[in-house]
């Protein structure tokens, strides 16, 4: 009988938190069959998260802790969330004494605190390996309460591993979906700038194309818009009024395919979303969310900027034609297009999921 090895992934919230964990999920399966044994995963998640409707789409069972937020919130939210702790804490207990992962990672999230803490305590009984995958190059709340308790420490940026013991910390980069692949360099022969804003759109970047599509219509530009499922028919109607064709979408599954269409693409500065366009290699104007803990959305994108490899736009900081002037000379300027294709793969770590399964199983 194959012996089996039993992986606990914690956390959700956004795209960005899950998408990692699915990346992780897949390289355990792949590296723990690899090695002759029988891989079994699990998500545990909140049900105010993403995760409920993406952990199912790739096949992976998910159990849900009801949970919110303590930082950065509202008195009456933060009750709340106390109230809901004991709870959470015992059914993360319950979870994990049924599973008995043999390694356990928060991926950021809510989700995140009561499993890992809860499967540190455990550790010694059932040899649990704890850890968490710090995405950004400034730790979130969670992880940096999280990191004093756990056996590892992943970061996608070396400077994430500040907040941290570096004797635990690996700098592993950020790990993606496998089916991302470089990508040759955009095509001169047409302009196509894919907007998004995150798994859940962003209402600000989303006002700033709005505000210069009058001064881009005409120009030969196609566009590819994915705007969030609250501010789809909003966005759909100025374009719609300007008269400009556009593929516009609520969510979009197959990012790959926009990528390979994508002469510009404009988009928060997120963890996942810097380490996607650094992996398929594409240009950016990076629009940080302001509103983002620890300003660490611009934290990113100002990486990435220094190497000249991207473009920080802090938003609304354009008026409409200020805007459209920037976004026209990169069309008029193909070469600085592909000046930022070439320099952002840089920051692209192939092994990313490989580095953290092997020191999980290690």
């Amino acid at each position: 009988m194959k012996q089996t090895e039993r992986l606990l992934v914690a956390g959700g919230g956004t795209g960005g938190h899950i998408l990692a964990g699915i990346a992780i999920a897949e390289e355990w399966s792949r590296k723990v069959k690899e090695q002759g044994s029988k891989p079994e995963l699990l998500f545990v998640g909140t049900s105010q998260g993403l995760e409920a409707k993406i952990v199912p789409k790739y096949g992976y069972p998910l159990k849900l802790l009801k949970i919110g937020a303590l930082n950065r919130v509202s008195i009456k939210t933060r009750l709340v969330t106390l109230a809901q702790l004991p709870i959470s804490f015992l059914r993360a207990f319950f979870i994990l004494l049924k599973f008995r992962p043999h390694a356990v990672i928060g991926v950021g999230g809510y989700a995140s605190g009561p499993v890992v803490m809860f499967a540190r305590i455990l550790a010694p009984l059932f040899k649990i390996k704890t850890s968490i995958l710090e995405q950004n190059s400034v730790a979130g709340f969670t992880n940096r309460m999280l990191g004093k308790w756990v056996h590892r420490v992943f970061c996608a940026f070396q400077a994430g591993g500040a907040s941290f013991d570096l004797a635990k910390v690996k700098v592993t980069g950020n790990p993606i979906r496998s089916s991302l692949k470089l990508l040759p360099p955009s095509n001169d022969s047409a302009f196509t700038v894919f907007i998004f804003g995150g798994s859940q759109g962003a209402l600000g970047i989303n006002t700033m194309v709005l505000d210069a599509l009058p001064f881009l219509k005409g120009q030969g530009i196609e566009f590819i818009h994915q705007t969030g499922v609250k501010d789809f028919e909003r966005v759909s109607s100025g374009y719609q009024r300007e008269g400009v064709n556009a593929r516009i979408e609520r969510f979009i599954d197959d990012m790959g395919a926009c990528y390979a269409q994508a002469s510009l693409v404009i988009c928060r500065a997120g963890a996942s979303s810097l380490t996607e366009l650094a992996s398929v290699g594409r240009a950016a104007i990076f629009i940080p969310l302001p509103t983002a803990a620890d300003n660490h959305q611009e934290k990113n994108a100002r990486i990435f900027e220094k190497a000249s490899a991207s473009l920080v736009v802090p938003q609304a900081s354009l008026s409409g034609s200020d805007f459209a002037k920037l976004i026209l000379s990169f069309k008029e300027n193909r070469s600085k297009i592909h000046d930022f294709e070439a320099r952002v793969q840089q920051f692209y770590q192939s092994n990313s999921a490989a580095m953290i399964v092997e020191d999980l199983l290690s």
